[in-house]
């Protein structure tokens, strides 16, 4: 099987790469490296069956011919896509409209990987929206395909995901926690720590991308994400407990930041059940047993 991995650098994408090679793929990872990072895969360099391939999705895309498309090149990280808004609307938009042409011409299976939180409304000053829309816009463009062209595309809406090869430095509230509490410093939450969240860790996010992509199902969307919210508080909780780290837990009393908005605003919980039923995918790994191999991952980079 000859895959494209739109966004192969990052966090998932190189996760996804390493999947794909290790069961027999010819793999072409595309990636502008901008918030990415070649040491994603700089393991993958030596295995005959990858290629890495400097492009920008929203540019007009290197002539390779591929069985299936998975287009997860987007900047994903709050910090990340709100230094580059523009950038970000570009790559869901015009990246998802050049990877469809590609789809169409090639008779290719295409797969989209949208969020959740095009399901909420968001104001138009909020510091997600250039992502929100870009995947709301991206979708559309799907639908539009899927219905016009008969592209087998379909858009998987995802939670929150963790693991290794996420930066150190990402923004997300999980990596922040994690290097916090390795380092000893204070875990610093907004508000009372009672909003809650989801996390799946990412080999059971490679083995639902995967098992749609391989599967009949028509368009979607399908939800995936882990089904056990916890609330901010007793995540930190958990990351010291199972870093055995020293951190204290402060709070300031007041929700300030826009992801603890965020948080508070949207629905906690994904439904995979269609998931369950339709692909039999249900996460395998506990939250205590991914934030481990996470903490693990750090201490050894």
């Amino acid at each position: 099987m000859k895959v494209l991995v739109a966004g192969g650098a990052g966090f998932l994408g190189s996760n996804l790469c390493h999947r794909l090679i290790d069961r027999g793929d010819i793999v072409y990872c595309m990636d502008t490296l901008s918030t990415s990072s070649s040491n994603n895969i700089a393991d993958l360099y030596s295995a005959n069956r990858f290629h890495l391939i400097l492009a920008n999705v929203a540019h007009p895309l290197p002539e390779i011919r591929v069985d299936q498309i998975y287009h997860l090149a987007s900047p994903t990280a709050p910090g990340a896509y709100q230094k580059d808004p523009d950038g970000t609307v570009e790559a869901n938009v015009k990246g998802t409209e050049n990877l469809l042409k590609m789809a169409t011409e090639q008779g290719a299976r295409m797969l989209f990987t949208s969020s959740i939180r095009v399901t909420e409304a968001l104001e138009l000053e909020s510091p997600h929206s250039c992502y929100v829309d870009g995947k709301r816009q991206a979708e559309e463009l799907c639908l539009n395909h899927h219905q016009i062209h008969h592209v087998d595309v379909k858009i998987a809406r995802l939670f929150n995901t963790y693991g290794p090869r996420m930066a150190k430095d990402d923004s997300r509230v999980v990596p922040q926690f994690v290097m916090r509490a390795l380092r000893g410093d204070p875990l610093k939450i907004a508000g009372d720590g009672s909003q809650k969240d989801s996390f799946c860790y990412v080999d059971d996010m490679v083995d639902a991308l995967i098992a749609y992509m391989n599967s009949d199902i028509k368009f979607g969307p399908i939800e995936f994400g882990y089904p056990e919210p916890i609330s901010i508080l007793d995540l930190a909780k958990l990351v010291t407990s199972v870093t055995h780290s020293v951190s204290a837990i402060e709070f300031n009393g007041v929700v300030r930041s826009a992801r603890e908005l965020e948080i508070k605003r949207h629905r906690p919980v994904p439904d995979i059940r269609e998931a369950e039923e339709k692909l039999g995918w249900t996460p395998q790994v506990p939250l205590d047993v991914g934030l481990g191999r996470l903490a693990e991952y750090y201490a050894g980079v």
